[in-house]
């Protein structure tokens, strides 16, 4: 067993010289730690900002409502009238030559999106069409001039988002479930969500 085993602990430690791939300082896509005192940093808000603004606007928001279909009269609450569903605001990038009510948009024109997911819209914080100073407005002024769409997804039973709360249980998640595959589904999406939130 030792034999097997003893390889295998000293693999990659002889004979692989060229196995680190350092850059080159020109090549190099961000300054190196010890390069970064001198760097002036935009530190006059609420929250951080990214080093390099990015080029693209920002569009209107957009309030969006996303049918929930898995919630049945078996769950209760909007289950019972069928029409469960979870609200969003969604901020997109202006890009030129990009409809985003067009139908069909080409590969530039696909984003991909960052959903901020929680149950404070409308209560005791903003709604979910106004960016959130705890998150959804650091998300929005940073990402969406970089490409990004971003979505403040109210969870079932804050917000405007009907059905009853159902903290961190199965109806959440569905809920939660169908946000998220319905902004990856869309036109204007190429298909990558990222969440987060609480």
């Amino acid at each position: 067993m030792l034999a097997v085993l003893l390889p295998a602990m000293f693999s990659g430690c002889f004979g692989e010289d060229g196995a680190a791939n350092i850059p080159d300082e020109d090549e190099a896509a961000y300054l190196q730690p010890w390069e970064r005192a001198g760097e002036i940093y935009d530190a006059s808000d609420v929250f951080s900002r990214v080093t390099v603004n990015g080029s693209f606007g920002i569009d209107t928001v957009r309030s969006v409502y996303v049918d929930v279909p898995t919630i049945t009269a078996a769950d209760g609450g909007a289950g019972l009238t069928g029409d469960a569903v979870v609200h969003l605001g969604l901020w997109l990038p202006v890009i030129e030559g990009c409809d985003w009510e067009a139908g069909n948009l080409s590969e530039e024109c696909r984003v991909p999106v960052i959903a901020e997911i929680g149950p404070y819209y409308n209560d005791g914080d903003v709604d979910a069409l106004t960016p959130a100073d705890r998150l959804g407005r650091f998300l929005i002024e940073n990402y969406v001039p970089h490409g990004y769409g971003v979505a403040q997804v109210s969870v079932f039973g804050t917000g405007e988002s009907n059905h009853c709360m159902d903290l961190m249980g199965t109806d959440e998640q569905r809920g939660i479930d169908a946000a998220v595959s319905w902004l990856g589904s869309q036109g204007w999406s190429n298909g990558k969500v990222g969440i987060i939130g609480k």
